[in-house]
């Protein structure tokens, strides 16, 4: 999933409980005004209720712009009609600043098309004040039933505005975790990429300064290996790039699937992929090694003509043994993995 599709997702899920919450309030006020046989207020109701259900259907259509804008003016419209109908205390008229709030934390429009929105529904707000404030209203409603409108509208108004306001920060907060996440994963392989692995290697060496530092550096067991496709040049130019694409995605799996869940996997060029061994001692390193290079040299790829071939990797692989330097461990890794390459491939030297 990449960050647009993780945004569309964030802004399907606010829309749809906005209008969740906008007919669950439609629904009592539907049952209202028929008790009340306020007639002209139950159709605009059920109009409003269509509206939303059909929201609905342009949400699962990804119309997520104009859904907003469908729903807003419906809200605005309809609270416009029911506070001239009922009257300045009944509190309809708050709808139309929460939705000035909905219209100026959407995502989905630009400054101008806020700023016009926002103006028109104040407007319409200062309006609504100047001539239902007096008393005025086109029905007459029992003073005390009139205030349980009242009570109603401003809770629904403060709860739905705090809800979709704490839900907007989780929202936007997951958004960005993911995004971090995205920018560390490599999205071919789901390896980490170099940048997340020399960011984790830095806080490696701080930890080991402080454990040297106490004395007890000896208690660490860390290794470092460099693992290199052997003649993936050869593979692209037999069989190329999405084939090598495929081998690339299938190496990795292979890797990821061998080594402890501890343990740092990486992307660190083109075709080649370091993995950080956290807590594994170096007989337990070189043990997984095998295993991945054996595993690897097994495993038959097919390409589209049902053309079957097999691929190899080379390692070196370098631990602590008294180095603080974890950079200088991954140069040697790195030279290792050079040796490697020029005796012979498909092996691991670890010293």
């Amino acid at each position: 999933m990449n960050i647009t599709e993780i945004d569309q997702q964030r802004k399907y899920i606010l829309l749809k409980i906005f209008f969740g919450l906008s007919l669950l309030v439609d629904i009592f006020l539907i049952i209202l005004f028929l008790y009340l046989k306020f007639f002209d207020l139950l159709f605009v109701k059920s109009f409003m209720f269509c509206v939303f259900i059909m929201n609905f259907l342009l949400l699962e259509k990804k119309k997520y712009l104009l859904s907003l804008q469908i729903g807003v003016a419906a809200i605005v419209v309809s609270a416009t009609i029911d506070t001239f109908f009922l009257g300045w205390k009944s509190y309809f008229s708050l709808y139309l600043i929460a939705s000035t709030i909905i219209v100026i934390n959407s995502m989905n429009l630009g400054l101008n098309w806020k700023k016009f929105e926002v103006t028109f529904i104040l407007i319409l707000f200062g309006l609504s004040f100047i001539f239902t404030n007096n008393g005025y209203s086109i029905y007459r409603v029992d003073s005390k039933l009139l205030e349980w409108v009242g009570l109603f509208n401003l809770m629904a108004v403060i709860l739905s505005i705090l809800f979709l306001s704490f839900l907007n920060f989780t929202e936007s907060d997951k958004l960005k975790k993911k995004i971090e996440e995205i920018s560390e994963i490599d999205p071919l392989t789901g390896a980490y990429n170099r940048r997340f692995f020399n960011k984790y290697l830095d806080i490696q060496i701080r930890q080991l300064e402080s454990q040297i530092k106490y004395g007890n550096s000896r208690e660490v067991n860390l290794g470092i290996v460099m693992i290199d496709i052997d003649d993936f040049k050869k593979v692209n130019d037999t069989y190329g790039h999405l084939v090598g694409d495929t081998v690339l995605a299938e190496v990795a799996h292979i890797i990821k699937a061998i080594i402890f869940e501890r343990d740092i996997f990486c992307r660190y060029g083109g075709e080649e992929f370091v993995v950080l061994f956290t807590n594994t001692s170096k007989p337990g390193a070189m043990i997984t090694i095998e295993k991945i290079l054996r595993t690897i040299e097994k495993r038959e790829l097919t390409i589209n003509n049902n053309s079957k071939f097999h691929v190899t990797v080379s390692a070196g692989f370098a631990s602590l043994d008294g180095e603080s330097n974890i950079y200088r461990i991954l140069d040697i890794a790195d030279k290792r993995l050079y040796v490697a390459k020029k005796t012979g491939k498909n092996k691991v030297v670890s010293e």
